[in-house]
């Protein structure tokens, strides 16, 4: 059972719709229910671990996202971390989660009950449909997301892209800048109010 009163002014705090803290735990008792068989987070997690360096992490960046978006899609979504919490935020925003794994997928399509915004994908293809906004947390290095989506890139598509360590992502914009020479990158730092980690936000795209 997932208890979310004690860190419920917290995620207000970040931004959180507090009508949407319902979904929030009901999805959370069905990630941690099913994480046994399809180890989507660490199993040796306990469950304020699974607030604090989950839910807290993706909604660190929740004010610099962009509003009014109609279609967002989330690369690696894995266990729907961030994009399920981002679908109950905006219920007016369709999220399109590509995720490779069968099992992944299955268990994300039981997420449609709790967040009928959500479409879920196989994997990454050279083309999708025109979207407003690509996201990704701990996902894959800048210049593979880029390729991945070079189609989007060169559209001047937006990228929100959550990341760790500012030197990481340093070294991997210098590599990025090999093959895309106009890349128009944005890197925040983001804080955490209950882990000593280091976060990043890196935006591309869009006006910076």
């Amino acid at each position: 059972m997932i208890e979310l009163t004690e860190k419920t002014p917290l995620l207000i705090e970040l931004g959180f719709n507090p009508s949407a803290l319902p979904g929030l735990k009901s999805y959370l008792e069905l990630l941690w229910r099913s994480n046994q068989d399809l180890n989507l987070i660490s199993r040796k997690m306990e469950t304020t671990e699974l607030i604090d360096n989950h839910v807290v992490d993706s909604l660190l960046p929740l004010k610099y996202f962009p509003k009014n978006l109609k279609k967002v899609a989330d690369f690696g979504s894995g266990g729907g971390l961030p994009s399920v919490i981002y679908a109950l935020q905006f219920p007016e925003t369709q999220f399109f989660l590509f995720e490779k794994s069968p099992k992944k997928q299955s268990f994300l399509n039981q997420l449609k009950a709790i967040a009928p915004n959500l479409h879920v994908k196989g994997e990454i293809t050279p083309k999708f449909e025109k979207l407003d906004l690509i996201m990704a947390r701990a996902f894959k290095p800048l210049n593979v997301i880029l390729e991945l989506s070079r189609s989007h890139y060169e559209s001047q598509g937006e990228y929100f892209l959550l990341k760790g360590r500012r030197e990481k992502i340093e070294e991997e914009k210098l590599e990025a800048l090999k093959k895309f020479k106009n890349l128009n990158l944005k890197i925040t730092a983001l804080k955490s109010p209950v882990l000593d980690v280091e976060r990043n936000l890196v935006q591309i795209g869009g006006l910076l």
